[in-house]
Order: structure tokens, then sequence, then C-alpha cells
């Protein structure tokens, strides 16, 4: 059978005509067309409290942690810097206590973008709340007016690890974020990083959790390397059964 994967949907609040003046819960189809190319089962999971956290875990065999908001300082101990961008703290909230829960169960996941941020954060670790707070930053991470699906960076990645496997020791993404990994979170290692030396891409000691800053959902029609990204994760939750 094909593995049951868990798109954690984020939620639009304000109410446009085109929505019947509704709140909606969505996600981009590039991460149920990605899973589902992938050889996974997509469903998306709105957001609605922890109260279902357990049976969500016990459910699924993977998850993925998608793109969207900014993590709120709040949880890694900061005040708002004045660059930070639009908050969900709700999101937060659910997403944090999947990410101890789903670990802690084995549960593979897979995070992206705003995902690989807030995984760093549930496990002990900080942001940049924007790149301006990076003393070293001379990449453009922001592509925005350029095609999503265009690699526009390269990263060099470490050996010895499923990025590598999928890459090699380099290879090209694209960027579309201002917040960045700052302290690692414990438990975390780095697989790869950009030119200018910021995180791109973790993994955990067991290496069932592999995140990356970039977005390979809208790649993964036109780049092999982005569809092996989501192919580790059915593989990952395929092991697990």
């Amino acid at each position: 059978m094909k593995p049951l994967i868990g798109i954690i949907g984020n939620s639009f609040d304000n109410p446009i005509v085109e929505h019947a003046n509704l709140p909606i819960n969505y996600t981009p189809k590039g991460y149920t067309n990605a899973v589902h190319a992938a050889g996974g089962l997509p469903v998306i999971i709105p957001l609605v409290n922890e109260d279902n956290i357990t049976e969500i875990v016990a459910r699924f065999d993977g998850l993925v942690f998608a793109g969207g908001q900014d993590v709120s300082p709040i949880f890694y101990g900061q005040e708002p810097h004045p660059k930070l961008g639009s908050l969900n703290y709700q999101r937060d909230l659910v997403e944090i206590a999947l990410i101890k829960a789903a670990l802690a169960k084995g549960l593979p996941i897979l995070g992206i973008c705003r995902g690989l941020q807030v995984i760093n954060v549930a496990l002990g670790g900080s942001l940049y709340q924007d790149l301006s707070e990076y003393p070293n930053w001379s990449v453009k991470h922001q592509q925005f007016g350029t095609a999503w699906a265009m690699p526009t960076h390269s990263i060099k990645v470490e050996p010895a690890n499923p990025l590598h496997d999928i890459f090699g020791d380099t290879g090209l993404v694209n960027s579309l974020h201002h917040q960045a990994i700052k302290d690692l979170a414990p438990g975390l290692k780095a697989l790869a990083t950009s030119a200018d030396g910021l995180v791109e891409a973790v993994t955990n000691k067991q290496q069932n959790l592999l995140a990356v800053q970039w977005h390979p959902e809208a790649q993964f029609e036109d780049f092999p390397e982005a569809l092996a990204i989501f192919a580790w994760l059915i593989q990952a939750s395929q092991a697990k059964n």
C-alpha cells in the first residue's frame, strides 16, 4: 500500500469574495502533487488544535511541514524584529507539538522552507528573524520576480548523508526566504550550506528527518533532484512499516 503522508495545512483567514468571504484551509498543489508523484498518498491536515496530535502521529506514515508564515520569535525567546513578517501562532503551536510527537515515535519528517525553520525552533534552535541580521549575507535568497522553479543559487553538500546521495558535493536550488537558521538545534546536523554560510538543509541522528530551506515542491516536475527529496520521504515511510 502507498504510505499515507500528512501535509500540515495553512490557514487563510482574510475573507475575500473569491472564497465566499470565508476563511479557508489549504496547501499549495505542489506539495500534494509531489507526494503523489513520489509514490505516496497525500492528505492535507488542517490546523485544528493540539488535541489531535496523538491520533495524527498514530495514523500517518510520514509528515510534510510546508512553507508559509514566519515562525514567532516567542518560541525561541526573542522579541519581534521590525522586519518580521506575518505570523500564525496557532500553526506554530500545532506544528511544534507535531514535530516533537512525530520524532518521539520515529515518524519520518520532511521539512520545506518554513518547515526547516520550525523544526529547528521546535528542537531548541533559533532563527535570524530577517536576513539583515546575518552579518555575512551576500547571496540573494529571495528570488521573487523569477520563476519559483528556477534554480538561482548553489549549495555545498556534506558527504555521507541522504542529501549527498541526491546532489553529490554541490547543487543548485531555488530560494524564497527572508529568515534562516541562526543557532542550530541540539540533535540536528547541517547537511548543506549556501555560499554565504547559511544552513540550507538538516537531518537528525536517526536520519528519519530531512529538512531543506528551498522549495522542491515547485521544481519536482522539471528537476529529478527535487522529486528525489520527496522519494526519500516515501522510502523512509515505507521502511518504518
